[in-house]
């Protein structure tokens, strides 16, 4: 007689645990970002997550309109491309590549705020540039409007750099990265 409120009860319990919300389901998986590096990371980088580091996803209110709207941007056209990394507040690491590869050059930008003349849907981005013929002013314009690209894929940006002393890098299409 004692074995069948026994099994009862374990049913009950089984039953429970099998239709209560798993609370624990997301602390289980680790996040994206801990699963594999990133494409072209460099293996012996420490991962982008340090523990030291506080939040990045949290927006404390001293940084409260000290986002840049471009947190990272590949971009590319016809014969080059761009990659677009920020490293904090509203500044950004710049590499450009144009001639199909053959230059490289990198560089800083900084964005400023929303120009007063400018459409809301464009991003200005000021830096410099450092070219084997030494530092050249660089202007970034990213608009957020679809751009379809030359193997008919679309993309939700279309970005224009310019650089003095070189050829207008324009009509290309990129991806910008979101919080």
């Amino acid at each position: 007689m004692r074995l069948m409120p026994l099994a009862a009860i374990a049913s009950i319990v089984f039953l429970a645990a099998c239709t209560a919300p798993d609370q624990n389901k997301d602390a289980a998986a680790p996040p994206p970002a801990e699963v594999a590096p990133a494409a072209g990371a460099d293996a012996g980088a420490p991962p982008a997550t340090d523990p030291a580091a506080p939040p990045s996803a949290k927006i404390g209110a001293d940084q409260v309109g000290k986002l840049s709207p471009v947190p990272a941007f590949k971009g590319f056209g016809e014969h080059w491309s761009i990659d677009i990394q920020s490293t904090g507040e509203m500044n950004h690491k710049v590499d450009l590549t144009w001639g199909s590869g053959g230059e490289k050059a990198s560089g800083t930008a900084r964005y400023n705020g929303q120009p007063a003349d400018a459409p809301s849907t464009l991003i200005v981005l000021s830096g410099e540039l450092n070219t084997k013929d030494g530092a050249k002013p660089m202007t970034i314009e990213i608009s957020r409007k679809e751009c379809i690209d030359d193997g008919d894929n679309k993309h939700m940006q279309s970005v224009a750099v310019h650089v003095d002393g070189l050829d207008k890098f324009d009509g290309g299409c990129g991806d910008l990265a979101v919080y």
